[in-house]
């Protein structure tokens, strides 16, 4: 337990001499949040699976022809592990957008519109990576 609370603190002490210019530039908290959202989609996406393993763009099909989506839940190829990791940026991107319209209370509508845009990219990733667990099922069946 004492681990996790002193890796919790490093990261924050990080994170915190970021903000302020300690370690390199000076970057604004957006900037840290946004690039944590892009590095946790690749992360997520396969990033580092597709790295080391270096995955095929696409697969022969079944029955003849090319398939993007690879029929084994333990692997992935390329193409899918990019849909991936575009769908998971969505889903953060959109909690992100809707958790920064409350921090806007001088515009109502501007507030809502970003509300709606959080809310809609968050439902397209969820509604596109449980699409492609669907697909990945119907490939692995034929």
């Amino acid at each position: 337990m004492d681990d996790i609370s002193s890796v919790t603190r490093r990261i924050q002490r990080f994170i915190d001499d970021l903000s302020k210019g300690k370690r390199g530039p000076k970057m604004s908290m957006d900037v840290v949040a946004w690039i944590t959202v892009i590095f946790m989609a690749f992360l997520v996406g396969g990033g580092i699976y597709d790295m080391l393993d270096n995955p095929l763009t696409m697969i022969p099909g079944p029955r003849g022809g090319w398939i993007s989506v690879h029929p084994y839940m333990g692997e992935q190829t390329l193409n899918e592990s990019m849909v991936s990791m575009f769908l998971t940026f969505c889903m953060f991107a959109g909690l992100l957008i809707a958790y920064r319209s409350t921090k806007v209370a001088y515009d109502p509508k501007k507030a809502n519109m970003m509300l709606v845009v959080g809310i809609a990219l968050t439902l397209l990733g969820l509604a596109g990576s449980h699409y492609l667990l669907v697909l990945k099922n119907l490939a692995a069946r034929s």
